[in-house]
Order: structure tokens, then sequence, then C-alpha cells
């Protein structure tokens, strides 16, 4: 799913007190990438004019995933209680319930990026991997602004190619 960009402002706005035209430098409406909890804009930071990438949650989905955790878990619920012996994926909504709220929360998810980060640099000796930087400053649960790292698919066997990795 992609949200408009309408949307997409609404949240910059409530969350981070202002409108992206006042926020950054640009701002790029179209997404670069969209999934079930977010989408990707690219942007560029006010002052430095520097590549940013802007992660922001879906509007309104942060209100309605209780509601649809619920349905979930009833819905698993009923049919274990139908279904006794043959369906045993109560497990499955034991595992989401919990997890949800901390995947809906961006700032956690900025903390694990920097935890990572860190691992990186003291237990991957010399691997070539970077974690973007957080933006803390312009991140909020439901915003999450980080530096852009250029990349390409991991299908776009040209590019991996180009890029001197290894095929395996």
């Amino acid at each position: 799913p992609s949200s408009s960009y309408s949307d997409v402002a609404k949240v910059i706005q409530e969350d981070l007190g202002a409108h992206p035209d006042q926020l950054f430098d640009s701002f790029q409406t179209e997404p670069i990438a969209s999934a079930s909890l977010a989408q990707v804009h690219v942007a560029y930071e006010k002052g430095t004019g520097k590549k940013i990438a802007i992660k922001v949650q879906h509007r309104g989905l942060r209100e309605t995933s209780s509601g649809d955790l619920f349905a979930l878990c009833s819905a698993v619920a009923a049919a274990e209680y139908l279904f006794q012996n043959d369906f045993t994926w109560g497990w499955i909504a034991d595992e989401i319930a919990p997890q949800l709220p901390k995947e809906l929360d961006f700032l956690n998810e900025g903390k694990n990026a920097e935890r990572a980060a860190e691992y990186m640099k003291e237990a991957a000796n010399n691997l070539d991997c970077v974690v973007p930087k957080i933006h803390w400053e312009s991140s909020s649960s439901r915003v999450l602004c980080m530096d852009f790292e250029e990349g390409f698919n991991a299908n776009d066997i040209e590019a991996i190619e180009k890029a001197g990795l290894k095929k395996k």
C-alpha cells in the first residue's frame, strides 16, 4: 500500500510540528518504497542539503492496529476452539500481539539500528556494512529520519557484478 502525500505530510506535521516543506530543503512527494507499515521518501536536510531517507508510518495505522490485533486473536482462538485437534496456530497470535506495538514504534527501530551499528563496528572486523545514521531531531514514533545510503536491489545482477560482489 501507498499513502497519499497529504497523509504523509499530516503525519510529519502531527509528530514533528511542521510541514515537510518547512522541515527540509526539499521533500520528494513520491515514495521510493512502500510496505505494510510505512513508506520511505527522499528529502534533503535543511541547511546542509544532505540527502536523507524519511520513513513515515501510514496514517491511522497506529490507531487501527489494536482492533486488528483483537480481531486476529479472536479469530485464532475461535478456530482453535472449533478445530481443537486440527488447528494449532494460536502461538502465532501469541507471538504477534506483544511485537506489533514495538514494530509500530519507530523510535524503537532507531535505537535498534544504533545497537546494530555498534555491534557491526565491534564484532565485524573489516566488514563493509553500513547502518544509516539516525537523525533523532527529525524522528518520532511514526517518523524515522536517517542518512540515505545508495544501493541496488538484491536481484539486480548487473549492479552486483558492477560492484564487484560475488554471486552465491
